[in-house]
């Protein structure tokens, strides 16, 4: 009889460990329309979210469709068309993407559509891929010594002389207009520098001068990243990216928008796309 009555006892505590459980959790009671949804609250409580996971019915959605961040883009064309290329979708959730446009000039730069042309040309993907190249744009300021001129003289000199370390040191000290800052660097990592001077350089010289943002965008480390992407590739060289880039406001706001995020990362467009067309109506 004890026996039994100890049984009891410690399925009835079992069974309120349970439901305490569940009740810290914030799944008890399930809500409505929840019934017999396990494997749908599991995906929530995993943390991860699926494409699934985000519909338009959604307050968060609902609350983003309603806001004047969602009209300014739904309300723009060159948006619109954007997010129906399949290019974008691949690319919009890559991190290096988001930070490139957070960057008005750099994201300016790529309406051009010569230096747009220019960065995905085999040559150029091979120079700012490359382990020197790399190396020298996260070590010294090369925005600025892409900006000037000299530089490209100096490129063109050890391309055609192919001169030894001491000889482009000596090249370097003459070289009068490059800052101070590259001049020393360059002399402590003579080979690296060299290594860097690629022949793309020299045919990225006048776009590179005349574009505000291009020298900047190149120099940036995270370019490389993207342009080992084929869709980032095939994005850059779309006329409605290009047209898109000469207002990089508009996505600068749309990933400012966290449902934005949320549907980029869920892959969920079909929520964007029901969306323009409740502005559109």
């Amino acid at each position: 009889m004890n026996t039994k009555r100890t049984g009891i006892i410690v399925a009835f505590v079992a069974v309120a460990a349970v439901v305490g459980f569940v009740a810290l959790r914030g799944n008890w009671p399930p809500g409505q329309g929840t019934e017999g949804a396990i494997g749908a609250a599991n995906r929530y409580q995993s943390g991860q979210i699926a494409a699934q996971d985000v519909q338009l019915q959604d307050a968060e959605i609902q609350a983003f469709i309603q806001s004047d961040v969602f009209h300014k883009l739904a309300t723009n064309p060159e948006f619109r068309n954007i997010v129906k290329e399949q290019s974008f979708r691949d690319v919009a959730s890559e991190q290096a993407y988001q930070s490139i446009m957070e960057k008005k000039a750099q994201a300016q730069s790529l309406a051009n559509k010569e230096f747009a042309q220019y960065l995905v040309q085999p040559a150029t993907v091979a120079l700012v891929t490359s382990e020197a190249f790399s190396k020298v744009t996260s070590e010294c300021n090369m925005a600025e010594v892409l900006n000037t001129p000299k530089f490209y003289e100096l490129v063109g000199k050890v391309l055609e002389s192919k001169p030894t370390e001491a000889e482009f040191r000596n090249l370097l000290l003459a070289s009068k207009e490059l800052s101070q800052s590259f001049v020393e660097y360059a002399g402590k990592n003579t080979a690296v520098v060299m290594a860097a001077m690629q022949p793309a350089l020299l045919e990225a010289k006048n776009v590179l001068l005349a574009q505000n943002g291009a020298a900047e965008l190149m120099a940036n480390p995270q370019i490389g990243t993207l342009l080992e992407s084929k869709p980032f590739a095939e994005l850059v060289t779309l006329e409605a990216h290009e047209e898109l880039m000469r207002n990089p406001d508009i996505m600068s706001m749309a990933f400012s928008a966290e449902a934005f995020n949320k549907i980029v990362e869920a892959q969920q467009w079909s929520a964007l796309e029901k969306g323009f067309t409740t502005i559109q109506q």
